[in-house]
């Protein structure tokens, strides 16, 4: 299983732990051995910027989560949407 973490928030935190951590979740929850979980810590600026940009909702929150397979940008995030035509 292939764990990474990338830490944007300018706060020293623990990268071995959060992996382990997640590698034994994602093990009890028994997830196919070849997913991939990627985490990106940032700071608050940064994570209510993603907030509204990928769930429309202003401020920031504790966690967002993507599965991979459907990933939509949220309302006036500028991103194209399925079905959209091409500019």
């Amino acid at each position: 299983m292939s764990i990474e973490v990338n830490n944007e928030s300018g706060v020293e935190i623990d990268e071995g732990l959060i992996v382990s951590l997640a590698g034994h979740v994602l093990e009890r929850m028994d997830i196919n051995p070849l997913a991939e979980l990627s985490i990106l810590v940032v700071d608050e600026e940064a994570m209510s910027v993603l907030h509204e940009q990928w769930m429309g909702e202003p401020g920031p929150t504790d966690v967002l989560a993507f599965p991979m397979d459907e990933l939509r940008p949220g309302p006036g995030s500028g991103a194209r949407q399925e079905g959209d035509a091409p500019a």
